[in-house]
C-alpha cells in the first residue's frame, strides 16, 4: 500500500512589524531559485506582491489610497501556492497580524489542503516601542516620542489613531495570535523570540530556518541588511523635518527620505562623535518591563512552539547609554540640521557635476556621428577640402 503523501506547508509570517520582517522579504524575493531549488516556493511575481496581497486580504487602504492593482491579489499569490508541487510555502508581510478571525480564517482556507503555520517574532515591549515610533517618524508623522509611549500605555489600543490599533493591534503577540487560533492549531504557531537590534546578527534566520525547515546555507543572506535603528538625534532630527518635508514632498516622501536623509545625510553628518540609541525613560520602563513579564507568562499558558527563549523578552535592558530626545541639547540638534544640509549641497554638487559629464558625453557622442556622416559622403562624393576637414577631426583613414 502507497503511504499517503504529507501536507504541504504554508508557513505565514504575520509580525510583528520592526521585528524582521523587512529582512525576511528580501531574502525571500533575492533567493526565489535557490529556495525553489530546495523546494520551497517563494509565491511573489513582485518585491512588493505581499503588501498588496495583504491589503486586498484585509481590505485595506494604504494612506487614504487603494492601489486599483491590489485587487485580487492574496488569490493570485494562494493560486501560486496551491500549485506549487514542493512541499513548502513560505510568505511575510507584517500586516496579517492585524487581521479579524474572518480573514484569518479566509486566508488559511486560500491555500487549499495545506497545513499552514503561523510564525511571530517578537522583542522586549520596551525595545518594540522604540523602534515603532521610529517607524511612525519614517513615515512622515510628527508626534513626540513621550507622548507616543504615554497614550499607547494609558489608552491602550484605544489610543489615538493610528497609534493605538497600528501598535497594539500588531505588537501584541497574546492578541494577535489569538485571533489566529481561529484558523490554525495551537501546534501549527510559533513564536520567535530576538534580542536587540544589532545583537547577534543572523539569528532571525537561523530560528525562521528551524521554523520552516529550511537548510540556513540554502539562502545567501550576507548582502541583505537587518535593518539598523536611528540614533536618538537622527530620529528626533527628521520628526522636526516632517512638518515640512512631508507636505513637501507628498508622495515622493518615503523614497527620497529613505535615499538622501535615513540612508546617508543622517549617518554621514548628523553625529560624527557617535549614534547614541534610544530607550525609554524611566518612568515607562517599568511598566514595559512589567507588561512584558504579563506577555511571556500568557504565552507559556497559551502553549506555541517557542523557537529561541521566551526569557531572553524579560531579561532584556536598555542599552547603558540610551536617551530620549527631551534629553537633546537644542545646540546638539541645531549642528546635526546644519551638518546635514552641508551633506546635501556637496551631494548635490557632486551629482551636477556628473549631470554635466553626462552632458558632455552625449555632445560628443553627437559630434562624432556628426563627422561620421560627413565621411561618408566625402567617400561618396569626393571633395578634397572636406576630405582634409574630417582627417583633422580624426576621423578619417
Amino acid at each position: 500500500m502507497t503511504p499517503p503523501e504529507a501536507a504541504k506547508a504554508v508557513y505565514l509570517h504575520v509580525g510583528a512589524p520592526t521585528a524582521g520582517g523587512a529582512f525576511l522579504q528580501r531574502v525571500f524575493w533575492e533567493n526565489q531559485r535557490r529556495l525553489g531549488a530546495a523546494g520551497v516556493r517563494y509565491p511573489v511575481t513582485g518585491p512588493l506582491e505581499h503588501f498588496g496581497a495583504v491589503m486586498d486580504l484585509r481590505e485595506m487602504t494604504w494612506g487614504g489610497h487603494r492601489d486599483p492593482a491590489w485587487d485580487g491579489a492574496w488569490n493570485r499569490v494562494a493560486k501560486r501556492a496551491r500549485e506549487w508541487r514542493g512541499d513548502r510555502v513560505v510568505l511575510s508581510q507584517e500586516l496579517l497580524g492585524g487581521a479579524t478571525e474572518e480573514q484569518a480564517k479566509r486566508a488559511v482556507e486560500s491555500f487549499g489542503d495545506a497545513d499552514v503555520h503561523v510564525v511571530f517574532a517578537t522583542r522586549d515591549l520596551g525595545t518594540q516601542l522604540v523602534l515603532d515610533w521610529q517607524e511612525q517618524i519614517r513615515h512622515t508623522h510628527t508626534i513626540p516620542f513621550g507622548q507616543f509611549v504615554g497614550d499607547l500605555i494609558e489608552h491602550g489600543i484605544d489610543a489615538p489613531e493610528p497609534f493605538g490599533e497600528m501598535f497594539w493591534g500588531l505588537h501584541d503577540p497574546v492578541r494577535v495570535l489569538r485571533t489566529w487560533e481561529a484558523a490554525v492549531p495551537r501546534e501549527r504557531i510559533h513564536v520567535v523570540t530576538l534580542p536587540a537590534p544589532g545583537e547577534r546578527p543572523g539569528l532571525l534566520w537561523s530560528r525562521f530556518c528551524e521554523v520552516a525547515g529550511i537548510e540556513p546555507d540554502a539562502c545567501e543572506t550576507a548582502g541583505v541588511p537587518e535593518g539598523e535603528p536611528l540614533s536618538v538625534l537622527e530620529a528626533e532630527l527628521l520628526r522636526r523635518l516632517n512638518v515640512r518635508l512631508a507636505p513637501a514632498l507628498g508622495g515622493d516622501y518615503e523614497r527620497i527620505v529613505g535615499a538622501h536623509l535615513t540612508g546617508g545625510a543622517f549617518a554621514a553628518a548628523a553625529e560624527p562623535g557617535g549614534r547614541a540609541p534610544m530607550g525609554l525613560p524611566p518612568e515607562h520602563a517599568a511598566w514595559a518591563a512589567q507588561r512584558t513579564r504579563q506577555i511571556v507568562a500568557a504565552l507559556r499558558v497559551a502553549g506555541y512552539r517557542v523557537h529561541g527563549d521566551l526569557d531572553e523578552l524579560t531579561s532584556a535592558g536598555a542599552p547603558a547609554t540610551a536617551l530620549q530626545p527631551r534629553d537633546l541639547p537644542e545646540s546638539e540638534v541645531a549642528e546635526a540640521a546644519t551638518n546635514v544640509i552641508v551633506h546635501l549641497l556637496e551631494r548635490l554638487s557632486e551629482a551636477r557635476e556628473r549631470v554635466g559629464l553626462a552632458q558632455l558625453r552625449a555632445d560628443l557622442t553627437g559630434v562624432q556621428e556628426g563627422l561620421g556622416r560627413l565621411l561618408e559622403v566625402a567617400s561618396a562624393q569626393p571633395a578634397p577640402a572636406l576630405r582634409r576637414a574630417v582627417r583633422r577631426a580624426g576621423m578619417g583613414r
